[in-house]
């Protein structure tokens, strides 16, 4: 008895050994299992966002085609797809889709107008505009879109043809002083430059100030004629900026405030001033801020500019890390941006995020749907991407909404080429070029085409003939006939490297083509000249 009750305490001592080995066991198998199962739970959770992202994405792509395949264009820009996961507010989005579809008087119609005389009906069409605006509920805007529109901001010989024609007819028309007034600011920009000031050149600054000179003498004459005229207080107010005149500057907002204290163009203006790089004016970004998030209850456009801090934050170019800017990026595009203001964000993720890019060049589509670069980019993507039946449809439906646009046909022509569609590529150059037979951008892109893809050499030399004999201060020609001439180590190749370097090798944008050029002459020298 004595030896089983030793026995059964034997026992009994190791049965307690064994159960406190099993619960150091079990808590060692927790201790392992949490951290596993809450990588697990990060992992399952990770995998569900990116499930969630993939098809929140390709549900855009098909809303976005459907909404392409819209013809009415308040109607296309209202049915189409919101930035997943953004908080736009609705109210602002139909107001501004309502500015960017208004029909408005464009360059072209004015040009016809003033060649039968009718200067008149130009001053009417535009009065009735500024009477919309100021004096009709919901149409915030509709005149300082309609210079916009007529392209009056351009710097560009055929612009101010038409204007000095209109002022010419109408010497005393604010509009057409206007008009031109603003189309002087934009030439002292050209003439400028986009440069800091401590890089300016000198001619660079006094080719500025004669332009600038012109703008004042017209822009002044103009708001003294009809102070009301408000698409010309934003150009004003630059007009101070470039020409260091703060007092100028400062009068003109004054003024533009008085004549409608709830523009968007003048506030967006004051806003774009209100940055650190200018100064700060205006009170600087923040106070801008809050006056336009306080009176977007009298004018909905305004919330667009209270999101503008978080664009200048995202697009400064500050030495932020890859991930940093892509939060930016989408700091900045959750709330309601402008469709130029869009194309830079989208242009920043083109490679870091290109289905955030395909996104952000859609929604600039949306409100400026013959955006060129927009179109090109938002279609490449996509087929690269391999989606390329969506890259074809939205681009072709903007072709049939705009069939006379030029640009647009060039690039769906482009992206023909890059979706291998080399016949279709090619004949919608060739009716851009029947349409308009000197249309240089078509011309040179074909003769590319012909020179690569298309094999047909011949075409590119006479297409490469016709651009220089046309346009011989302009290097398309050259670079078309200079591609042949390489690939086929034609006479004469050498002659036009040393041209094309010798006119145009030090300009920055054709340093790809001087490079090929030089690596051309590295790899056949140039025999010696007799």
């Amino acid at each position: 008895m004595e030896r089983s009750g030793r026995d059964i305490g034997s026992s009994s001592g190791r049965g307690k050994a064994t159960g406190s080995r099993q619960r150091v066991l079990a808590i060692v198998l927790v201790a392992l299992a949490v951290p596993y199962g809450i990588f697990s739970l990060v992992q399952w959770h990770a995998s569900n966002v990116e499930k969630r992202e993939a098809s929140a994405y390709t549900n855009f792509v098909k809303a976005m085609v459907q909404a392409e395949s819209i013809s009415d264009p308040l109607q296309r820009c209202l049915q189409y797809p919101e930035l997943p996961g953004s908080h736009w507010n609705a109210e602002t989005t139909r107001s501004y889709c309502e500015l960017r579809t208004h029909k408005t008087m464009r360059l072209a119609e004015i040009d016809a107008l003033l060649k039968q005389g009718r200067a008149a009906e130009v001053d009417r069409t535009f009065q009735q505009y500024l009477d919309t605006q100021l004096h009709e509920a919901g149409h915030p805007g509709l005149f300082d879109i309609a210079f916009e529109n007529a392209g009056f901001d351009k710097s560009s010989s055929d612009t101010r043809r038409i204007i000095d024609a209109w002022k010419q007819q109408s010497p005393d028309s604010a509009f057409a002083l206007g008009a031109s007034g603003v189309q002087y600011v934009d030439a002292a920009q050209e003439a400028r430059g986009r440069d800091w000031s401590r890089n300016l050149g000198e001619q660079q600054v006094i080719d500025m100030r004669r332009q600038l000179v012109l703008a004042k003498q017209d822009l002044d004459r103009s708001v003294a004629l009809l102070p009301s005229l408000t698409a010309v207080y934003k150009s004003m107010i630059y007009l101070g900026a470039l020409a260091g005149a703060q007092d100028y500057l400062e009068n003109a907002a004054a003024m533009g405030m008085r004549a409608d204290p709830y523009n968007f163009s003048i506030r967006l203006e004051m806003m774009n001033l209100a940055q650190p790089r200018w100064g700060g004016q205006f009170g600087g970004v923040e106070t801008q801020r809050a006056r336009d998030q306080a009176d977007a209850q009298h004018n909905p456009l305004l919330r667009i500019l209270a999101q503008y801090p978080n664009l200048y934050r995202a697009t400064c170019n500050c030495g932020y890390s890859a991930e940093q800017t892509h939060q930016l990026v989408l700091q900045a595009s959750d709330g309601n941006v402008t469709s130029y203001k869009l194309v830079d964000l989208a242009d920043m993720m083109f490679d870091a995020d290109p289905k955030l890019a395909v996104q952000l060049y859609a929604q600039a589509l949306r409100f400026d749907p013959t955006h060129a670069d927009a179109l090109q980019w938002r279609s490449r993507l996509l087929i690269n991407m391999h989606d390329t039946q969506a890259a074809i449809d939205v681009i072709e439906a903007a072709a049939r909404h705009h069939p006379e646009d030029n640009a647009v046909a060039n690039r769906l022509a482009n992206i023909y080429r890059h979706a291998g569609r080399i016949r279709e590529a090619e004949d919608t150059y060739l009716a851009v070029l029947k349409r308009d037979p000197d249309e240089q951008y078509a011309m040179s892109q074909l003769g590319d085409l012909y020179n690569h893809e298309a094999h047909q050499p011949d075409k590119a030399e006479a297409l490469a003939d016709v651009l220089i004999e046309r346009h011989p201060d302009d290097p398309h020609g050259y670079i078309v006939r200079v591609c042949n001439q390489m690939d086929h180590d034609l006479p004469g190749v050498y002659d036009t490297i040393h041209y094309f370097i010798d006119h145009f090798g030090l300009q920055p944008e054709w340093k790809d083509q001087v490079a090929e050029m030089r690596a051309y002459l590295a790899k056949h020298p140039e025999p010696p000249r007799t």
